[in-house]
């Protein structure tokens, strides 16, 4: 199909998306990968198609002879694709397959409703970059561990007596580098993602907390498509040997008073919901069972 020539070639040079306009239906459907949301309309379609292809810098795009079948006034046709790109500052390569179901409106088709099937996507940052590759791995709970393990924050969610939740960046004690200490304590609960964090004891989210313990930590790195969110019921520890295993140098500008002190807190999450999304699309965990 000279159509899918065109689109390629036009996403490659990054410009010219208006020449497009003649090849889209008016109720065109685009739907990303992982079938989580979708773009409708033909403006809001060839917007999508822009504001991704000129972020990108394309090494490599090259399709395979198509294979389209024919009912009447609609047709699907589909492609492998094998794509090298830079986006970011990091080097993406793909092999997947597009799937475009066209309509006939006079003598002309139009695209009607498009998705993309990625293959396994392989991502080399920018070796500039402190962020390292081992964030994407082919099992998924060994991904989710890394980027607990590799990510400097994590984002906690607490919720009010009004049922609003409130968002606060902390510190991850899970960072292997930031806090190497903390490593061999992570590793005893790794199978079921338990997470320790510490916060002030008169801070407005402990308040939240103990009124309802129910939380979410999401951990995340937007340049490797990696997301992750455990959600459970957070305990506020009192055991003073696991919080001075805990305490770290250097703490007494947030905690005064030591590890012993009335204002030292630390929680652990021992999650019962482990859910997020891994570059292609969304998944869901069991916790403390193997993948």
């Amino acid at each position: 199909m000279e159509m899918v020539h065109t689109i390629n070639q036009t996403c490659t040079k990054g410009e010219g998306f208006e020449a497009l306009e003649p090849l889209f239906h008016d109720e065109a459907v685009i739907i990303p990968p992982g079938f989580s949301t979708h773009a409708k309309g033909k403006e809001v379609c060839l917007k999508s198609y822009e504001d991704g292809c000129v972020q990108m810098t394309f090494e490599k795009l090259e399709a395979s002879e198509e294979r389209v079948d024919v009912y009447d006034s609609t047709a699907v046709a589909s492609y492998k694709y094998d794509c090298i790109w830079d986006y970011k500052g990091k080097r993406f390569e793909d092999s997947g397959h597009e799937v475009l179901v066209c309509v006939k409106e006079d003598s002309d088709w139009k695209i009607a409703w498009r998705t993309l099937i990625p293959g396994q996507r392989q991502i080399e940052p920018n070796p500039t970059q402190e962020t390292p590759a081992s964030v994407v791995s082919d099992e998924v709970r060994q991904t989710c561990w890394s980027l607990m393990t590799l990510m400097p924050a994590c984002y906690l969610t607490t919720m009010d007596a009004d049922g609003f939740p409130h968002t606060t960046a902390m510190l991850n004690l899970c960072c292997a580098k930031d806090f190497p200490s903390l490593v061999g304590l992570h590793e005893e609960g790794k199978d079921s993602f338990t997470l320790y964090l510490s916060t002030s004891m008169q801070s407005d989210k402990m308040t939240r907390m103990q009124a309802n313990p129910k939380v979410c930590v999401y951990f995340c790195d937007p340049g490797q498509f990696v997301g992750l969110m455990l959600g459970g019921e957070i305990e506020i520890l009192t055991d003073q040997d696991l919080k001075n295993r805990l305490w770290q140098e250097g703490w007494t500008m947030y905690y005064p008073n030591g590890p012993e002190g009335p204002e030292y807190g630390v929680m652990r999450l021992v999650p019962s919901v482990a859910k997020g999304w891994n570059q292609n699309g969304p998944f869901e965990l069991k916790i403390g069972e193997a993948s």
